[in-house]
């Protein structure tokens, strides 16, 4: 039995072993042969009677009752992508970038469906079909068949545009296949994921890359930082976020310290947030929804933010609490430079993530100095590191740190020094996260949850 009549059966094609049944065929697209053996185990469990592997597998199969499929090559899978996918109904807007691709990816989103246009979202949130969540995701970008059965689900949804996270490190491990965007939001380009790319050329080649190779024809590409257009001169439709902002006679205007107004010639939108870069990150979205729809929507509100994305918590009797999800020196630089014009005592708890990218953390730890009064110094994500050492880098360069190594306590000293001082408390590293990870182990632990509870003493 070929593939073709497999889907002329009704088989589909699942790549977690928890989704097979009689009628799918598990794909298995590693190389741990351990992890091989398992997981066709489970599979055949589940009734499942066939299964796509590399050909490095083909001297392990002894059972019979399992018909096996081999790949050698990438290409090969795409064929067979070919034959069980056709996404030819949907629009597909990639989102790339070093700092934004959640705000802009998750509001895009909520926008279009704020305004009866339905969508989905793939991302660090998770699956989203309109604004309903539907499943957790183990990664920004998901493996490439994942990503082909989410947009399944979509179409059987009557979802017509998608908004899909792709990070460089999804694109260089070939997550995303051959797909191809009909639009592109490139947010900018800082530097992230050295541990990974080990370089920032190699960091940046990977975004421009994936930009020029996954485009459609006629696609149109949208820069929210003015300086990247010189690299893309070769494309046709490229908008820029200041073309925008000129074309339409967009004004931005900054009426309190929290309250922003975006207005066009005919429509006003009044915005709550104290970070000007989540107004930018509003900018583009509206840049997106007027290019696709050829109007402005009615309505904006604060919904478009995602949770964790500089979420107020708390706001009363000169006392903030904020939580954000920054976890790269110009993400701080975003998230801070303008909270010295609201307040003279600005309090930060923070940490750093382990096995990442050690040389950003002394530059974070100067980022944070530069504009805090006090730096709290936690536990962020150590994963295999030694926290410890961790947090001696940086105190080592902040200017004024104090060490509280359990984040929740962390979280409790912030608040009372608040209660006692007022200021503006910003919370950062981990947002919208809902567990902390120590070696092998993750302990429930969400800051926006934590915070809030201990605010109510406030």
């Amino acid at each position: 039995m070929n593939f073709n009549e497999l889907k002329k059966k009704g088989y589909e094609i699942v790549t977690n072993w928890q989704e097979c049944n009689n009628k799918t065929i598990f794909l298995f697209n590693g190389l741990n042969t351990k992890k091989f053996t398992n997981f066709k185990e489970l599979a055949l469990k589940k009734k499942c009677k066939f299964v796509i592997c590399n050909i490095k597998f083909k001297k392990l199969v002894k059972q019979k009752s399992i018909k096996y499929f081999y790949f050698t090559k990438k290409e090969d899978l795409e064929n067979i992508a070919k034959i069980f996918y056709n996404l030819n109904k949907l629009k597909i807007i990639f989102i790339t970038g070093t700092n934004g691709k959640t705000s802009i990816a998750y509001g895009a989103n909520k926008l279009f469906n704020h305004n009866k246009i339905k969508s989905c979202y793939i991302g660090t949130l998770g699956f989203f079909i309109n604004s309903k969540k539907i499943k957790k995701l183990k990664n920004t970008t998901p493996s490439y068949f994942e990503i082909l059965n989410l947009l399944q689900i979509a179409i059987k949804n009557n979802v017509k545009f998608v908004f899909i996270e792709i990070s460089s490190i999804g694109y260089s491990e070939g997550r995303i296949g051959n797909l191809k965007y009909n639009y592109c939001i490139l947010t900018n380009l800082k530097s992230d994921h050295l541990d990974y790319h080990k370089s920032l050329k190699n960091y940046h080649l990977a975004k421009i890359n994936l930009i020029k190779n996954h485009k459609l024809p006629n696609s149109t590409l949208f820069i929210q930082d003015d300086n990247l257009k010189n690299k893309f001169k070769k494309l046709n439709n490229v908008i820029t976020q200041s073309k925008f902002l000129s074309k339409n006679n967009i004004t931005l205007v900054q009426k309190k310290f929290n309250k922003f107004q975006i207005s066009t010639n005919d429509k006003s939108y009044e915005i709550d947030t104290f970070n000007d870069y989540m107004i930018k990150n509003i900018i583009t979205i509206l840049m997106v929804y007027n290019k696709i729809t050829k109007q402005f929507p009615l309505k904006i509100n604060k919904t478009l933010f995602p949770p964790g994305r500089s979420e107020i918590i708390y706001n009363k009797k000169n006392k903030v609490i904020l939580i954000d999800y920054a976890h790269s020196k110009d993400a701080y630089e975003n998230l801070l430079n303008k909270f010295h014009l609201f307040s003279n005592n600005i309090i930060i708890i923070y940490g750093c993530g382990g096995d990442r990218d050690k040389t950003k953390r002394s530059q974070i730890a100067k980022v944070v100095s530069k504009y805090t009064n006090l730096q709290i110094i936690t536990d962020d994500n150590p994963r295999n590191e030694d926290p410890v050492t961790i947090r001696k880098t940086l105190i080592q360069y902040s200017s004024n740190p104090i060490e509280v190594p359990n984040r929740r306590e962390a979280i409790k000293f912030g608040i009372k020094y608040l209660k006692i001082n007022n200021g503006i408390l910003i919370i950062a590293g981990k947002g919208h996260e809902e567990t902390q990870t120590y070696k092998e182990k993750n302990f429930i632990l969400n800051d926006r949850v934590v915070s809030s509870n201990y605010a109510k003493n406030l």
